[in-house]
């Protein structure tokens, strides 16, 4: 399995073009990792994780194109995570290749699916709208969801997912706060050992918020998927989803998650497991 981070930045983008913050005004002068589009996901360049605003900016910035993504996740109805336009560029009044491309799985929270298809045309798209705790069988890949601890955009119920290829299983918990003992316990007795675990760490060092993690929570996460025997030191830990309000430049978030074994995702980071 193959992961891209496409974006790790929350709604707001880092640096926000309209903020000259401290974590800002490092980042311009950082550049390179500190420069962060909204998240999102690509998984072995066939299931794609969210699908907000700079999703096209994104592939662009890597020089690289989604004409065979088979399959797309939405976690929740939030315009960062879910851009209703993109999927007009996809159709054929925008893709001279249309005839090419390959049928999609679209998958969204429950109530989320009715208000796609009012809002937009899904040629060659089949929509799935699905609850917590299934598991769906998708070309090789097993997809499991779980119940998120966030706010929904539409009245959905926001979800995390993970996906399985091959016996390695991948957990993306963007955007949730701590995860709901439900899903823990879902986790431990269907899923039983994470390979590679994504957390949000949206609200970094200096906030608590119900429906997002930071710095604290991530940690109290991972000693309980540790307690719980979900994850050992094989598992490889990822965050991502960062805020510039409560986070700083790249090189700071590193030396600060390094000391935990613990990776800071920036767009563009790959990790094959």
């Amino acid at each position: 399995m193959e992961l891209l981070f496409l974006g790790t930045a929350a709604s707001e983008g880092f640096p926000n073009p309209f903020c000259s913050c401290e974590n800002c005004q490092k980042a311009r002068e950082e550049g390179k990792k500190s420069i962060r589009l909204r998240s999102s996901l690509l998984i072995d360049n066939e299931i794609l994780i969210d699908f907000g605003p700079d999703i096209l900016s994104s592939v662009n910035r890597f020089g690289m194109e989604l004409s065979d993504i088979k399959h797309i996740l939405i976690t929740h109805g939030h315009s960062d995570h879910l851009f209703f336009k993109n999927f007009e560029y996809r159709n054929p009044i925008f893709s001279g290749t249309f005839d090419l491309l390959p049928h999609i799985d679209l998958i969204v929270p429950d109530r989320l699916g009715a208000v796609i298809k009012e809002k937009v045309d899904l040629p060659k798209i089949s929509l799935m709208s699905v609850t917590p705790f299934v598991s769906l069988h998708l070309n090789g890949y097993i997809v499991y969801t779980l119940k998120a601890k966030h706010t929904p955009g539409y009245d959905e119920t926001p979800l995390n997912y993970i996906v399985e290829k091959d016996g390695v299983k991948m957990l993306y918990g963007v955007d949730s706060g701590k995860f709901l003992a439900e899903s823990i316990e879902y986790i431990k007795n269907e899923i039983k050992y994470l390979d590679i675990v994504i957390l949000d760490a949206t609200m970094g060092f200096n906030k608590k918020y119900e429906f997002h993690m930071g710095y604290e929570e991530v940690l109290e996460t991972k000693e309980i998927l540790q307690k719980e025997g979900i994850i050992d030191d094989k598992s490889k830990i990822v965050v991502t989803h960062f805020s510039h309000l409560h986070n700083p430049e790249h090189t700071e978030l590193e030396k600060i998650y390094d000391k935990h074994n613990i990776i800071a995702a920036f767009d563009g980071l790959k990790i094959k497991k």
